[in-house]
C-alpha cells in the first residue's frame, strides 16, 4: 500500500520528536518496517522520494534474443533442456517464455480428418 507523502513525512517528524518506531506505527497506522525504510531514506537521500526508481534491477538471466535463438535452433526442446542450457530452473524458462510471448506449443494439423 502506498502512503501519502504527508504520512511519510509526519511519521519521520514524530520519530525526530522522540517517539519510538512502534508508537509512530500505532499513531500513523502504518508498519514499523515502513517507518524504518522512510527514516533510512531520509538519511541516505536527504528527503523522502515521491517515486521509487526501479531501473536499477538486475538484468534478466534469460535475455529475450538468446531465448528466442535457442528455441529457433531447438524447436523441439523441452523446458528442462532449455533450463540446463541457461543454467536455471525450468519454471524460470516457462515464465520468461510467457513474458516474451514465446510459444512452444505445436499446432496440430487437421488435414485428413473429417
Amino acid at each position: 500500500m502506498a502512503h501519502a507523502i504527508q504520512v511519510r513525512t509526519r511519521s519521520v517528524e514524530l520519530l525526530n520528536e522522540g517517539y519510538s518506531q512502534e508508537q509512530v506505527a500505532k499513531i500513523m497506522n502504518v508498519g514499523v518496517h515502513s517507518i524504518r525504510r522512510w527514516r533510512d531514506e531520509i538519511e541516505q537521500f536527504g528527503e523522502i522520494r515521491y517515486f521509487y526508481d526501479s531501473t536499477n534491477r538486475e538484468a534478466s538471466k534469460l535475455p529475450e534474443f538468446e531465448l528466442k535463438a535457442f528455441f529457433a535452433e531447438n524447436p523441439d526442446a523441452l523446458l528442462k533442456e532449455a533450463a540446463a542450457h541457461f543454467n536455471c530452473d525450468p519454471s524460470s524458462v516457462f515464465y520468461a517464455c510467457e513474458r516474451y510471448r514465446i510459444t512452444y506449443k505445436k499446432t496440430k494439423s487437421l488435414q485428413g480428418k473429417k
